[in-house]
């Protein structure tokens, strides 16, 4: 007797208009059965939604309005290139350094002050070294969490990574200490502990260790440096390519 809910497929069975199964292996012909699966999504340069979260975190500028004056963005990222083979070029000697290095100054002695709470006199002394690349990275994450300013961020973040070149010339100078310092003599000249990273590497017994200490320094701030004008130029590139006829986010 048919019962009412029996499956047609099994009901075209048992009077063997159904095609038949493999009893060794009851394997459903595949015309009997229909799958719809979405495509994944294609990465696109144009498409920021199809960009994995952590590359649109990293890599996906603001949209410019017509107001952003492009020409001096681009020298922006002009000026890094030519500052950044300036400091491999001539080190601690380049006019950029020596610039930047009496506005590192200020910071790196506010550093000593905000670090002297800390009651340890080598967190004091290491605090001045320490604020000078804290306070670039502040305007960095000001610039690109919430603006999404990326080229903006990547300025900040080079003057942080060139601050690790200015500190390397100080690392490099803990044995010897031949550098004039803020008091107008040499660390030599003066009380133990006025030089800072030849108290910190005194302190911690690492001060034989100074040259590949220094180098080690040098290195991430040139490789940092030039990661920075990457991530610069590359939001012009975006922009260019990609947003300057839209004026909306995507």
């Amino acid at each position: 007797m048919k019962d009412e809910n029996t499956p047609k497929i099994l009901e075209e069975r048992q009077t063997g208009s159904a095609p038949r199964f493999s009893k060794a292996t009851d394997q459903v012909p595949l015309n009997l059965v229909t799958v719809k699966c979405d495509a994944p999504s294609t990465f696109r340069l144009d498409d920021p939604g199809t960009w994995p979260v952590v590359v649109q975190f990293l890599l996906y500028p603001k949209t410019l309005g017509g107001a952003h004056f492009i020409p001096f963005r681009l020298l922006l990222v002009v000026l890094m290139i030519i500052f950044t083979v300036q400091l491999m070029r001539d080190g601690y000697d380049a006019w950029i350094a020596q610039y930047l290095h009496r506005l590192n100054l200020p910071v790196h002695e506010t550093g000593h002050i905000v670090f002297s709470f800390f009651g340890n006199r080598v967190l004091h002394s290491l605090g001045g070294s320490l604020f000078q690349i804290i306070m670039p990275l502040v305007f960095c994450f000001a610039l690109w969490i919430k603006p999404r300013d990326i080229l903006g961020a990547s300025v900040a973040l080079w003057w942080a990574f060139e601050n690790f070149i200015d500190v390397a010339v100080y690392i490099d100078d803990a044995l010897h200490m031949k550098l004039t310092l803020i008091s107008g003599g040499t660390g030599a000249e003066a009380p133990y502990g006025f030089h800072d990273w030849n108290f910190i590497l005194s302190e911690t017994g690492l001060l034989l260790k100074y040259d590949t200490i220094a180098n080690a320094v040098y290195t991430a701030g040139y490789v940092g440096m030039w990661l920075c004008v990457l991530w610069g130029a590359w939001s012009l590139f975006y922009y260019w390519f990609y947003q300057r006829n839209s004026s909306s986010s995507w």
